[in-house]
């Protein structure tokens, strides 16, 4: 009986390393996450690609050249690379220098600063001549070259390009410092948001033109920012639609309860007789797998709605689509989905419609799962930061809603900078709406009356940034500041954590700051047995060496008990195969 059960025993495990062989040899063939083959990178087409929304890619580093203050105060201008410190007289100065391949994706300034013709050079791959040699008020008033609407634009006190400049081994960017003929200091306040790639990646450097797949990757790009508040992605699927209706305190309505794997392509509520208390007291949840809640968002703070806010199109986000109030982030699920509406008021709230489409697909490891969160903070003492996000894991962030308001002293807490800290790296902004792509105040403080909204404007919006409301009661009086911005071509990658902040301290005791972050993160994966965020051969490896008792590493060994009993055996096999293979 024991050399009967031995030669079981034995046999299983020839079958068992017979399975891992055969899932190592698939994992080999199956493209991970961070590592899917790729034609020629321009930079647009991690905007048009809708699905690529939702993909890992750990590999490409997002960056943020700034005119922030060295020296931890408030002068965020005429800070550069070279030379070092506050600049206060004339001279060329090396605002940075970025070792590729990557790509520039956006360039800002406040249309003030702009306006006063700061020098843009910028010298490719070691070249000691600029390949690009103009002006700010050029490139971003639409002038230069081929960069035009709708990638650069005037905006609300700020102007901005995202028109990519790829680069494929380095590039340079340098400008002159300047001051008035009675020695006043211009402020040279700037951003320039970057991603750099992996050495081989495909980038052909700038080169004034754009090749043909360049102008047809342009094209398709544009032809989504043009149409925002529609869909951007051409496929269609299947609806899930609910009729009008009313929402009793404290229950429930189910939107879609949906079984994987599949993509949700949109999630839509119209909601015309909503009032402001309704859109906080209805959530939206979002739920994957049964237990994990991804979303649990007040309605109107979600889809930013309400309280006087601008009816708007944003890209991913508006209130103003063909169905009402509109989400088109791509949410792909593995196993199930599950949306509603949670009214967690006191009466009833009434919706007139709501749909949701999806379509199924197949499942890959670099597939990550949207989440949003949002966050408050009433300014006591001691504050410094409104934090917006703090995530631990694989993913990237998206952008924000940002909703601020003070009893005193107008529009003064946008003096604060962002902050984000990913995998360790800090990223240092210059100011609130610096960030939003507006400048000074989003226009009622150094006035730009030459701008589409005017002096002061109540709102401004655009398909990946805008201002729903600003306000203020005289200079020192009630402020309120509504906004969002989007991360897509230029999304933020982490590959440990990420934690996004911003100043408050310039706001009055008592402001209120609350917050919708929305970002994407990969699910854990129990086949990852060496936790790098992709499952291939060496997976397989490890995790044979485990369950034949090979492995010296304790926490391997551990990571390869599948079944939780304790041990790495020929038990854990189907279990390993099972997540190993999407």
């Amino acid at each position: 009986m024991l050399s009967r059960s031995l030669a079981e025993r034995a046999a299983r495990l020839e079958c068992g390393r017979a399975m891992l062989f055969i899932a190592a040899a698939l994992l080999g063939s199956v493209a991970p996450g961070g590592a899917r083959a790729c034609a020629e990178v321009t930079g647009y087409e991690r905007l048009s690609d809708w699905i690529g929304w939702a993909r890992l890619d750990t590999s490409v580093r997002a960056g943020l050249a700034s005119s922030y203050d060295r020296s931890g105060g408030n002068a965020d201008y005429c800070w550069y690379e070279w030379p070092p410190g506050l600049q206060y007289g004339p001279g060329i100065c090396t605002v940075r220098t970025l070792t590729g391949p990557g790509v520039i994706h956006r360039f800002w300034m406040p249309h003030f600063t702009a306006n006063h013709h700061f020098v843009v050079r910028m010298y490719f791959d070691g070249e000691v001549t600029p390949r690009i040699d103009t002006t700010s008020s050029a490139l971003l008033g639409g002038t230069f070259g081929y960069f035009r609407a709708p990638f650069v634009d005037t905006f609300a006190g700020g102007q901005y390009s995202m028109e990519p400049i790829p680069f494929a081994q380095s590039v340079r960017i340098e400008t002159d410092n300047q001051v008035l003929p009675d020695q006043t200091l211009v402020r040279h306040y700037y951003q320039y948001g970057f991603s750099t790639y992996p050495a081989g990646t495909p980038i052909s450097t700038y080169s004034g033109g754009l090749s043909p797949t360049a102008q047809s990757k342009r094209a398709a790009a544009a032809a989504i920012l043009n149409a925002a508040g529609q869909h951007p992605d051409a496929g269609v699927g299947t609806n899930v639609v609910t009729g009008p209706q009313s929402i009793a305190a404290g229950q429930s309505l189910v939107l879609a309860d949906l079984a994987g794997p599949g993509v949700v392509r949109r999630v839509c509520t119209s909601m015309p007789a909503a009032t402001d208390d309704d859109l906080t007291a209805l959530r939206l949840i979002i739920q994957y797998d049964g237990t994990d809640v991804a979303v649990d968002v007040a309605v109107g703070e979600f889809f930013g709605a309400g309280r006087g806010r601008a009816v708007y199109r944003g890209l991913p986000i508006g209130t103003a689509g063909p169905d009402g109030y509109y989400s088109y982030w791509p949410m792909p699920f593995r196993r199930s989905i599950r949306i509603e509406l949670r009214n967690g008021g006191d009466s009833d709230v009434p919706i007139a419609a709501a749909r949701v489409e999806w379509q199924p697909i197949p499942w890959s490891h670099d597939l990550c799962l949207l989440r949003a969160e949002a966050r408050m903070t009433v300014r006591g003492t001691g504050d410094e930061f409104h934090t917006l996000l703090t995530a631990s894991g694989r993913g990237h962030y998206v952008g924000n809603l940002l909703y601020i308001e003070q009893d005193s002293g107008g529009l003064t807490m946008l003096e604060g900078d962002d902050l984000v800290l990913v995998d360790g790296e800090l990223l240092s902004g210059t100011g609130a709406e610096d960030a939003y792509n507006g400048g000074y105040f989003y226009n009622w403080t150094k006035i730009q009356y030459d701008e589409p909204e005017g002096p002061s404007p109540r709102s401004a919006t655009r398909p990946l940034c805008g201002a729903l409301f600003v306000h203020r009661d005289g200079a020192f009086g009630h402020g309120r500041a509504d906004q969002y911005r989007w991360y897509i071509a230029d999304r933020i990658g982490f590959s440990s954590d990420i934690d996004v902040k911003i100043e408050c301290s310039y706001g009055q005791y008592g402001s209120i700051w609350r917050s919708v972050a929305f970002w994407y993160q990969q699910p854990p994966i129990a086949a990852d047995v060496n936790d790098d965020g992709v499952v291939d051969a060496l997976d397989g490896s490890l995790f044979l060496e485990a369950i034949l008792g090979m492995s010296v590493d304790p926490a391997a060994v551990k990571r390869c008990d599948m079944n939780g009993d304790g041990r790495a055996d020929g038990e854990d096999i189907a279990l390993f195969v099972a997540s190993a293979i999407p």
